[in-house]
């Protein structure tokens, strides 16, 4: 156990909160007899990408699975009841690797359309028919390029022995700049996407090109025709937060994070939430915390409460944890590099570029290491976002 937390005397009510919510839903405790599978991009010191699938078994970590992949990969998506993971490229790659989750055994890889790159996610439809991803239009350097590509998703049982395939279908504009995170929400039938605000292009690297004049949004669009249904942005003084992952609750609650391209003095929210028909609503650490938070958070995440959240910052090399429900910061956990996250028992399981991987409990507010075999994890850094299936 480590004990390499700064409370800020904010939290006990949340917590006494939290474990009244555990108790009264099993669904959220430790007895989940379920086996989890995790899965995470990640690169190794020979610079090779590749796709890693292992479980728990007590305190000890066990590859299930792993992939080479032709370029590095950014975030796995999870189809659960279709049995499928969808691997998605990092900006600015242009390949997708369909699998399935339990077996491991790859079905498909598609390449992006010409003048199309991926910003590495995506997401499903509830029916089980599309999958989503978040692209760059590049040869569009003037207008608003963010791109949603539409891919149908077909079981080709008849004549490929049940094999899952995605078709290019269509694509709707995203309603702004560098798309980066989007997700279903809980009406199935909106699309809620991240709009960076960050013009790149594929042949200047990772340049960005427009820092001065950036706009992101939070867009909300219909997943059937693409038409605009509702979009936010933060104050004009903080145009320069690009907004780049989100979460939901099942009440519908986004949580943002953000990456603050501006002067590092300036103390812009890096943590936010939206409910639809309202405005953002910023979250702000203590001045301490937020200072250290080096002006950009990695990865968010609910709990499986859907009331408190983990917003990871691997350059300040700490999680921040918040209280969606009254707005506070909770908490800081010194974690070096940790970025991956995902909603796990009674807390998080988090990843890092170090190659650790630990559990965070929020009941007990202690933190798990996991023994992992050398062919595992030697010399392998995990990418920025960690699933659970």
């Amino acid at each position: 156990m480590s004990s390499l937390i700064s409370s800020y005397g904010l939290p006990r009510r949340s917590f006494l909160g939290l474990a009244v919510l555990l108790a009264a839903n099993p669904a959220f405790t430790l007895g989940d007899a379920r086996q989890p599978i995790f899965l995470s991009a990640a690169s190794d010191r020979d610079d090779k990408h590749w796709l890693k699938a292992f479980t728990r078994n007590n305190d000890q970590l066990e590859l299930l699975y792993s992939h080479q992949l032709n370029e590095r990969a950014h975030a796995v998506t999870l189809n659960n009841k279709a049995d499928i993971f969808v691997t998605v490229a990092r900006r600015p790659g242009t390949s997708l690797l369909v699998g399935e989750v339990q077996s491991g055994g790859i079905l498909q890889e598609v390449q992006a359309p010409g003048g199309r790159h991926f910003y590495g996610h995506g997401v499903f439809s509830a029916d089980d028919n599309y999958f989503y991803t978040t692209e760059n239009d590049y040869e569009d350097m003037q207008g608003d390029s963010g791109r949603i590509g539409v891919w149908r998703i077909s079981n080709t049982a008849a004549e490929a022995g049940g094999e899952i395939v995605l078709e290019r279908v269509n694509e709707f504009a995203s309603y702004g700049v560098g798309p980066h995170e989007l997700l279903l929400m809980p009406d199935e039938e909106t699309l809620v996407i991240a709009n960076g605000g960050i013009r790149t292009h594929p042949d200047l690297e990772r340049d960005k090109l427009n820092i001065e004049s950036m706009q992101p949004s939070l867009t909300y669009i219909d997943r059937q025709s693409g038409t605009l249904l509702e979009q936010k942005r933060l104050p004009a003084e903080f145009h320069q937060a690009s907004i780049r992952h989100i979460d939901i609750n099942a009440q519908g609650q986004i949580a943002l994070s953000m990456q603050f391209e501006g002067e590092p003095f300036v103390r812009a929210p890096l943590v936010a939430s939206h409910q639809r028909g309202e405005a953002i609503q910023s979250m702000l650490a203590p001045e301490q915390v937020q200072s250290q938070m080096a002006q950009y958070v990695g990865s968010i995440r609910y709990d499986q409460s859907g009331r408190f959240l983990v917003a990871s910052c691997p350059r300040a090399n700490m999680l921040t944890f918040w209280d969606v429900e009254t707005g506070e910061f909770i908490r800081q956990l010194r974690a070096r590099d940790a970025c991956g996250v995902c909603a796990y028992e009674d807390g998080f399981l988090y990843s890092a570029g170090t190659g650790q991987i630990r559990y965070y409990d929020l009941i007990q507010r202690s933190v798990t290491d996991f023994t992992m075999s050398d062919d595992f994890s030697r010399g392998l850094f995990w990418d920025n976002h960690l699933v659970v299936a």
